[in-house]
Formats: C-alpha cells, sequence, structure tokens
C-alpha cells in the first residue's frame, strides 16, 4: 500500500541533497523572502464584508462599513461584518488569488445596493490598492459609505494636515491620510480618490451648521485602546449617536431634519488619535479608490495604473485556474468552469489572519458522567496567530483543526505553497505536550462571534486529524510532477524561476520540500504521540484482549447527547463509558499512522518508518477484529454490557463507513468491500438523489433530537466516499463484481452531488452546510464554502473509473 510511491521519492530527494548547500540556502532564503511578500497583505479579515490588514500582529486594521443613508433605520440597516440575518442576496470573491487580489461582489437588498470591490496589491508585499464601486437599484438612492483605518500598536496616523487646514475636517471628495509604524516599514499614505461622475446629496436643512453637510468627505480622529479597534461599527454609530443626543437634550426632535445630515460624522474637537474614519455619501453609483502605499516601496500604485493592474490579476487568475483544474465531463461547460472558479475564489477568499489569547479549561474531569461541554470554565492564556480557511465567513469566521484539512485540498490543487504556509501556521499552535485545540477563537473579535458558552478549550480534546490527509496528498502530488532545475550557465537557481513558479515550489524544488518535512517532522511526532496517550481507549478496567491493546481509541470529552470531538457532533453512540471504543477515531489513528509512515520514509528515518508500519497493521488489525460485526455485517462502536463483555453499538451511516472512506479496507476483503458499497447504494438505507445520508434511514435516530448528524447530507464524507470508490475501482487486485459496483455508485453519486450544490447556488447565490436528504435544498448555515468547496474536486474527477 505504500512502497510504490517512495522509491521515485527517495531517488528524487537523494538526488536534491546532491545540490551544494550555497545553492540551497540561497532558494530556501529566496522563497521565503518572496513567499511573505506575496501573502503579506490581503482581505484576511474575512468576518467582514470588505476589510484588509497585513499578516502582522497588532498593526494596521482597516475595513469599510455602510448603509441606507436616505432612512432612520439606517444604523439597523448598516453592514460591516458578515452576519446570517443580513438581508444580503449573495455576497463573495467571483475571481481570488490571495497572490495577487481579485474582485468581491456584494448585493445588498436593504441599501439597493450591488457593491463591488476590487484589491490589488504589488508584488513587493509594501502596497495595495482596494477599488469599491456601487450600483444602485434605484437612480436616486443614497449611500453612506464609511472607510476606517486603525493602529494597533505604536505609530500614528491621521490627516496630512497641512493640506486639510482650517477645513474643520470637511473635505471636497479626495482625502490622503499619512502614518508611521516600524512593523510596516515605516512612513505610509492612504490616499481616498473619488471618481469625477460621483453625484453628492444636496440636502441642507440644519441650518447655520456647515458640519452636517453631506456634499463633503466628513473625517474623524480619536483615540481607542489597541483592543477595541476592530469594533469599527461600534464606535461610528456611537459617534452619530452623539449627533442626534445633541438635539435631543435641547427638546429638539431628531425627525424634524434630514437623516441624511444627521447620520454624518461630525469631528467638532478636533481629536487626533489611532483611529480614522471616512465618511463619503454618494447618490445613485458611485466609484472611489484606496491606495495605500509604503514609502521605502520603488513600486508604488498610481491611480492612473490601477485599471490595468485590476485587469492584469484578473487574467491571471483565469490563466492559473485553466492551468490547474480541467474539469471532466459532464461538468466541463461554461457554466460549471465559471462556478468552480467561484466557489474556489471564495474559499481562498476566507482565509483570516488573527491572533490573540484564548480561553482554556485544564482542570474539567472529562470522564464525569455529567459532563457538558458548556462547563467549561478557564483563563486566557498566550499570544497566538493563525492563519486559515474558515468554514463560513458569516457564522464560523474562525480556524476549526477537522474542518481546515478538507479546506486545504482544493487549494493544495491550486496552490501547494499556500497550502503549506497555513499548515505551518497550524502546526506552530502546537504546545509542548502535542495539542492543538479543536476551534481556534483567537482574542475578542473571534470570541464576539461565538455563545461564551462555547468559547472555552480543554487540552485533553481531540478533534479528526484531517491535516494528516494533506500530507498524504501533498505528498503523493510529488510523484506527479516531473521536476526540472533551471539553471544558469554557473549552475545556480535564477531568482526569477522562482518568483514565476511561485505556488508550486515545495512541489519543483525538492530542497523546500525536504527541508519542510525535517522542519515540521518533530512537531508531528508529538502531535501523533497526543493523540495516542489522550485518546486511548481503555482495555485494562474490562480485561480486554485483542490483536494490540495499544491501538484501541475512545473520544475523550463527550456528554450524554453530544460527541463534539469527533465532528460529527449528535451521530448516534452508546451511553457515554469509559468502556466506549470508537471505529471513526480508530480509522482517523490510521490515517494519521499512514501520513507519519509516509513522512519518516521521505526523510529516510528507518526505525521511525518501521514503528509507524506496524502500528498501521495493527491498526487495520484491530479495525477489522475488534469493530466488524459479522451479524450486521458493518464497522461499529464497541462499548459493554452489564457483565462488562464486548457489544456492538451500530448506527448505519457515516460512522460505519469510515474505514472504507478512509481506504482502511484490504483491497482483498471482497466480502466487507461489498458489504459497504451496497449499504452506500441502498435507497432505503443511506443513498439518496443528492447524495450519501449521514444515518440509514432505518435506524430509529434517524431525524430526531437535534437532526444536525441524522440524516442529512454532508459533502465532506460525500467527497471522501467518491474518493475511496475510485480508490478501490482503480486496483488491479480487487475482485471485479467490487470494482463495477463501485464505478457505477461512483458515477451517479460523482453526478447527484454536483448537480444538487450547483443547483442551489444558482437558485440562492450560496454554497450550504448540508443538504436536505428529501429535497436537496441547502440548510443550516448558508454562505459555507468550507467543506463545501469540495465539490471543485469533484467536477475535476474522471467521469468513470472504469
Amino acid at each position: 500500500m505504500f512502497v510504490s510511491i517512495w522509491y521515485f521519492l527517495i531517488f528524487l530527494f537523494g538526488f536534491a541533497n546532491s545540490q551544494t548547500l550555497d545553492n540551497f540556502d540561497k532558494i530556501a532564503e529566496e522563497y521565503e523572502k518572496l513567499n511573505q511578500e506575496s501573502l503579506n497583505w490581503g482581505p484576511y479579515r474575512s468576518n467582514l464584508y470588505v476589510g484588509v490588514r497585513p499578516r502582522i500582529p497588532n498593526s494596521l486594521l482597516s475595513g469599510l462599513l455602510w448603509f441606507p443613508a436616505e432612512t432612520f433605520q439606517g444604523p439597523l440597516l448598516s453592514k460591516h461584518s458578515c452576519e446570517q440575518s443580513h438581508n444580503i442576496k449573495k455576497f463573495g470573491w467571483t475571481r481570488y488569488d490571495p497572490r495577487f487580489g481579485g474582485i468581491e461582489n456584494i448585493i445588498d437588498n436593504d441599501s439597493h445596493l450591488n457593491l463591488t470591490t476590487e484589491f490589488v496589491k504589488t508584488d513587493d508585499g509594501l502596497n495595495w490598492a482596494l477599488r469599491v464601486k456601487g450600483t444602485t437599484v434605484r437612480s436616486d438612492a443614497v449611500n453612506s459609505i464609511v472607510f476606517y483605518a486603525g493602529l494597533q500598536g505604536d505609530g500614528k496616523l491621521g490627516l496630512a494636515s497641512d493640506l486639510y487646514e482650517g477645513t474643520n475636517n470637511l473635505v471636497d471628495g479626495d482625502v490622503t491620510l499619512k502614518g508611521f509604524m516600524e512593523k510596516l516599514n515605516g512612513d505610509f499614505t492612504i490616499d481616498i480618490i473619488d471618481d469625477d461622475m460621483n453625484v453628492y446629496p444636496d440636502v441642507h436643512t440644519i441650518p447655520d451648521d456647515e458640519t452636517y453637510d453631506p456634499t463633503k468627505t466628513h473625517y474623524t480622529s480619536l483615540m481607542v485602546p489597541e483592543q477595541e479597534v476592530w469594533k469599527a461599527s461600534e464606535i461610528f454609530w456611537a459617534l452619530v449617536r452623539i449627533n442626534i443626543q445633541q438635539f435631543e437634550d435641547n427638546d429638539i426632535s431628531p425627525i424634524a431634519y434630514s437623516p441624511i445630515e444627521l447620520l454624518q460624522l461630525r469631528n467638532s474637537n478636533n481629536f487626533k488619535g489611532n483611529f480614522n474614519l471616512i465618511q463619503k455619501t454618494f447618490v445613485g453609483n458611485f466609484q472611489f479608490d484606496i491606495i495605500y502605499n509604503t514609502e521605502v516601496s520603488k513600486n508604488k500604485i498610481e491611480r492612473e495604473d490601477l485599471s490595468n493592474k485590476i485587469e492584469d490579476v484578473l487574467n491571471i487568475i483565469d490563466t492559473k485556474f485553466t492551468k490547474k483544474f480541467q474539469l471532466s465531463a459532464p461538468f466541463n461547460t461554461n457554466k460549471f468552469i465559471d462556478f468552480a472558479k467561484e466557489i474556489l475564489s471564495q474559499l481562498m477568499g476566507g482565509i483570516i489572519y488573527q491572533h490573540g489569547d484564548q480561553i482554556v479549561d485544564r482542570k474539567a474531569v472529562l470522564d464525569d458522567v455529567k459532563f457538558s461541554h458548556t462547563d467549561l470554565s478557564g483563563s486566557p492564556e498566550g499570544q497566538y496567530e493563525l492563519f486559515t480557511c474558515v468554514p463560513s465567513r458569516p457564522f464560523f469566521p474562525r480556524g476549526f483543526y477537522w474542518d481546515e484539512g478538507f479546506h486545504l485540498l482544493p487549494i493544495l490543487e491550486y496552490d501547494s505553497d499556500l497550502t503549506l504556509e497555513i499548515v505551518k501556521s497550524w502546526f506552530s499552535l502546537i504546545d509542548d505536550k502535542g495539542w492543538i485545540a479543536r476551534e481556534q477563537i483567537l482574542g475578542d473579535e473571534s470570541r464576539s462571534k461565538v455563545p461564551i458558552e462555547f468559547t472555552t478549550q480543554n487540552p485533553n480534546i481531540a478533534n479528526p486529524p484531517t491535516l494528516m490527509m494533506i500530507f498524504s496528498e501533498l505528498l503523493d502530488s510529488a510523484k506527479k510532477f516531473q521536476l526540472e532545475y533551471q539553471l544558469n550557465d554557473n549552475g545556480m537557481f535564477q531568482i526569477d524561476d522562482l518568483k514565476n513558479n511561485l505556488g508550486d515550489l515545495h512541489m519543483e524544488k525538492p530542497e523546500l520540500m525536504i527541508n519542510y518535512a525535517k522542519e515540521i517532522y518533530p512537531k508531528l511526532q508529538t502531535h501523533y504521540e497526543w493523540f495516542r496517550s489522550t485518546q486511548r481507549g481503555n482495555t485494562r478496567d474490562f480485561e480486554r484482549h485483542y490483536p494490540n491493546n495499544d491501538e484501541v481509541y475512545r473520544w475523550k470529552g463527550r456528554s450524554q447527547e453530544l460527541c463534539l470531538p469527533s465532528g460529527i457532533d449528535d451521530y448516534p453512540r452508546c451511553e457515554a463509558d469509559i468502556s466506549e471504543l470508537n471505529i471513526d477515531l480508530l480509522s482517523w489513528m490510521g490515517v494519521m499512522t499512514r501520513s507519519m509512515f509516509k513522512i519518516a520514509q521521505l526523510l529516510e528515518i528507518d526505525e521511525d518508518a518501521k514503528l509507524y508500519k506496524k502500528r498501521f497493521d495493527d491498526i487495520i488489525s484491530n479495525i477489522e477484529k475488534v469493530h466488524w460485526s459479522k451479524n450486521k455485517k458493518m464497522y461499529c462502536d464497541v462499548t459493554v454490557d452489564d457483565d462488562d463483555d464486548d457489544i456492538f453499538e451500530c448506527h448505519e451511516g457515516y460512522v460505519t463507513i469510515m474505514p472504507f472512506i478512509h481506504k482502511l479496507i484490504p483491497i482483498s476483503d471482497t466480502e466487507k468491500l461489498t458489504a459497504v458499497i451496497e449499504s452506500i447504494n441502498n435507497p432505503d438505507k443511506l443513498w439518496s438523489d443528492f447524495g450519501i445520508r449521514s444515518l440509514s434511514k432505518q435506524d430509529s435516530k434517524f431525524h430526531k433530537g437535534e437532526d444536525y448528524w441524522r440524516g442529512h447530507i454532508w459533502i465532506n464524507i460525500n467527497y471522501l466516499t467518491l474518493e475511496a470508490l475510485r480508490y478501490y475501482g482503480e486496483q488491479d487486485d480487487v475482485d471485479s463484481s467490487v470494482k463495477e459496483l463501485a464505478n457505477k455508485v461512483y458515477i451517479q453519486l460523482r453526478e447527484n452531488l454536483v448537480n444538487n450544490i450547483y443547483d442551489n447556488y444558482e437558485s440562492t447565490g450560496y454554497a450550504w452546510e448540508q443538504y436536505n436528504e428529501e429535497s436537496g435544498a441547502g440548510q443550516r448555515t448558508r454562505h459555507f464554502l468550507g467543506w463545501t468547496s469540495l465539490v471543485i474536486l469533484m467536477m475535476k474527477m474522471p467521469s468513470a473509473i472504469l
């Protein structure tokens, strides 16, 4: 199962190690510089509709908020952070690459506004620009747009005062901010430049006070505590409320005046601080540019070049996508190609950079029969950074450990270097014991989106180790590349080659791959051993004797109702007890162990490779000997009866097919392969016209209780099912009857899944968290790109496997 690919890789990396050290040092150093520059700035505040920041903690936060200005309901209808409750018809990136930029479209029904933002940056990592364009449904619609920029940490930022002296902070059109921050390479400017065609509301109902004039650009600055800078919307509306309060204090009803004026910023006190807001109000369509330039840069962005830069970025993205994603029939048509581009763009547009402390409870007793996650009570720990995708910008704008491995599978196909950058960020969070929190809720801004009872993490609670799938995919992908060295006459690597191939360099330059594997391997070992020690099942108290007692596992930290650590929260289980053994966790440990074996082989650490190979074999043996129910013909969890004897807890669904979807059933075991595939293909059990159900229709818990993982369709498990069907269907030594059945199920399942996800996207404007097993309708969280983005890879899969 392991060996064939590795002869190729060992030969390959042996050749890589023969290169001179000078060459390797140069390529590694230059790669790191180019990679960091290309990813420095971005819309990495993906919890917001529009938010730009660098991957530098305690630096500059910027963003947009907007609202319909012609109504006093403006505060209730304003948009800043992405929210499920907002009346947004559709939003997201239609083209986006984190290294270059892209275009985002937001259709706001409340403001009768189609807002488009186009983001570009320079390849030195120092400058960026955002073009903001509004198209209104009504030509007379009045909208107010607020751009803000705030510093966290030492620095200064404010109006270029020599330009605006005596203007009472009211400006005709364009505005320039000047700032300084050591972390941001010193001096910088932010220019906000209006389009000549913009129209401003000529409304004057408040006599003798120009500070409310909506034809002007309004500017306000104030000091805000560093940890509060992210609260831009709350700050803006607090300032506006002060305006209105002044009228009320004088017994004047605000409704006597136009909201277009009353909802304007005023800076009558001329404060100066670290937080700056700039408000513009427009009638009908509008456009303005925000251009950030660093003084030391030799590659500054000029406004007259911006349109060409935007066009260049979109062309780069289209060309790169076409090269990377050749979709297979029947999905190789223009409508599906455009759909795939949007889904990939929205997935990468969800990448977020966060930093801050996390809340940890290190005292909870997880094996208490009354344990509940809401009982966890911890205290702040550390300062952490994370660069990650998110499952959903409106609802889950933070890192989830078990989701992230699925997120990275499509990105790996598009930009393997970006994938590894995110993986590195995650594994930098491994503590001394090997633990990574299953949810990364870092800092106050992240915690603001989570109910307080769920913010606390515990260092003995795990989650499916999906990032190990990425290592397996990554190392397998190395086989597909025909590595070519581009050398100059002196035998040295050319820097331009690195720049032009940024995104695939870990695949194309073996030194980088080897260096990364060496760097991450000790942490992966620690992480792996943490899983083995904290999640090991109990054999001693029940006198269990298995083929190998060290390779049985139990999810720690479940309650009677939910097993949140497993990721499939309310999937039916036995009563919570220390005797429980979980087949899904054992399967994930098989994935983890297989990956550790591959990495050890890659690094030629023979003793480790032998150890992981033995453990993997022991896991395969226990999957068959401990968890296979001959009567039920499925893999099941195990618990004990009143006499402490083992009994199976069988609930046919995602748990019972885990060994299959992870390709852990031996290819020679025709009986078990047939049983699993027939279960998948049975419409009275798991098969539906829209995907594989999470729980069999025949199970007593089907659609009962919370009904989260009790019947409806989840795309991550369906993707793994397709991959497994393809794997077993393509193996020469698999029985022909199994291959024919796998091919039949594969063809229909792939088409059902893709067509249903596409149809929902077209009709609703969104990808969804799950899909109804009866109607196919998307449900629960909308704008759930997350693992639903695996639909891209489904379209790329072959049409058939025989």
